[in-house]
């Protein structure tokens, strides 16, 4: 503070100061405050009335079904006290033969069938005229059959007697009994819960433990891919930022860092859309395997490199490329290069001098690259949305998407928010502990 004060003078220094105090509690105190809040707010959305609404339906829809069936019983039973057959009698398998000619005699008979037998002495239901190796017997249907066994009962034992039928309504009208009361009941709890909905703000943990197992596997996966994600990015900026620190030419430092910069100086939604040209079936890398007579895309050949974690990735590295990069660079700019010569004079190979004297001088360096990185990718949404569209599963960050402004539910947003956050905080630490630097070495 008193060298601000020295340096700037009493005005700017509390100028400053009070931009840096409006910046933090605006940007950073009011907005965690109240995502924090609303994670830890569950508010009731309607879902116990919907889960009434529909056990009344499929109550209702159950009485219906009931109140059909006791029409037909009685319609049923009016018919037998009419004196009419309930199941009505088999009339013969003559009733088959449109053709066949009614004999009042034998209007049951089966030999009705058969065009050339000869009228049969026996009872009107004989069934012998079909079965010639039956034997005969009265009032048999098997003639349907001809390998059938007689039976003795007849047609008519599929009439229904009144005590049948009533002994059949009697169940359901217990039934129906048991669901009226059952509507009454979830009726006058719906009423109850919808007069409540919206209204239960209470403090709970419901927002968290609501996450269903899909969206725990999607946030799960989406810190590996993260994870992922920073250490390609190491493999791929450590190299460059060495090269770019220990470079004695000025020339060749200037063109190194043009060549850094200059993709930057696009939007990044530009360069998101430049890969997506370039990994599509038609885009420019299948178009050089066509070229190389790999592929032939004039007859559908080609792969589609897109919607793939590979394409995910990469693109990934290339967006956050720079905040590996320049941490690293950084660190290792400030590395006497006399260590590493006198390493390579003592005879050390190229990995013993990375290994022992530029990596433990990178650390701090590395840390915060990898911070950045993870960080930047666990939250991106532009690359997974752009790149792995039609990518199953998704990345978290656009499960938080669609809780928010899809799913219209901020509260259980701001939770998956808050998972993510504590998922990243607990990384850095990790990675604090892995490097063995402090805030203040990642200060420097």
């Amino acid at each position: 503070m008193n060298s601000l004060i020295k340096s700037y003078g009493k005005g700017l220094t509390a100028l400053f100061m009070g931009l840096a105090a409006l910046w933090i509690v605006l940007l950073i105190v009011l907005p965690q405050f109240s995502m924090i809040e609303r994670a830890f707010t569950y508010e009731d959305r309607g879902g116990a009335a919907a889960t009434l609404a529909l056990e009344i339906d499929r109550a209702y829809e159950e009485v219906f079904q009931i109140n059909t069936s006791l029409e037909e019983l009685d319609a049923e039973k009016d018919a037998v006290n009419a004196g009419e057959a309930t199941a009505k009698p088999q009339d013969g398998a003559s009733s088959l033969n449109p053709f066949a000619t009614p004999e009042p005699s034998t209007p049951s008979g089966a030999s009705g069938l058969n065009p050339f037998a000869e009228e049969s002495p026996a009872p009107s239901n004989d069934a012998t005229g079909l079965n010639p190796f039956a034997e005969p017997s009265g009032n048999d249907t098997s003639g349907l059959n001809p390998f059938g066994t007689p039976s003795s009962g007849g047609a008519t034992s599929a009439t229904r007697t009144i005590a049948e039928i009533e002994a059949e309504v009697e169940p359901l009208l217990a039934r129906k009994g048991e669901l009226e009361a059952k509507i009454a009941t979830l009726e006058a709890e719906e009423k109850a819960t919808s007069e409540s909905v919206g209204l239960d703000t209470s403090y709970s943990l419901k927002n968290f433990t609501m996450m269903s197992s899909i969206h725990f596997q999607i946030f799960l996966a989406t810190i590996a891919y993260a994870l992922c994600v920073t250490i390609l990015a190491f493999i791929m900026c450590y190299p460059v930022a060495y090269a770019v620190a220990t470079t004695t030419s000025r020339n060749k430092l200037a063109i190194l860092m043009i060549g850094l910069l200059i993709p930057y100086a696009i939007n990044e939604l530009l360069r998101i859309f430049s890969w997506i040209m370039i990994l599509e079936k038609q885009g420019i890398l299948n178009g050089l395997l066509d070229l190389l007579g790999i592929i032939n895309l004039e007859a559908g050949e080609g792969f589609r490199f897109v919607a793939s974690n590979g394409a995910v990735f990469t693109v990934m590295v290339y967006a956050y490329v720079l905040f590996m990069v320049f941490p690293i660079y950084n660190t290792i700019d400030t590395l006497d290069k006399n260590q590493i010569e006198a390493a390579r004079d003592l005879g050390a190979s190229t990995w013993r001098i990375h290994w022992r004297v530029v990596l433990p001088h990178a650390k701090p360096g590395i840390a915060v690259g990898a911070i950045m990185t993870f960080m930047l990718s666990a939250g991106s949404i532009a690359v997974p949305s752009a790149v792995g569209r039609g990518l199953h599963p998704d990345w978290f960050s656009q499960v938080i998407y669609r809780r928010f402004f899809e799913a219209d539910s901020w509260n259980q947003g701001a939770a998956y928010s808050l998972a993510l956050l504590v998922a990243c905080i607990v990384f850095i630490l990790f990675n604090m502990w892995v490097f063995r630097v402090g805030i203040r070495d990642i200060a420097k």
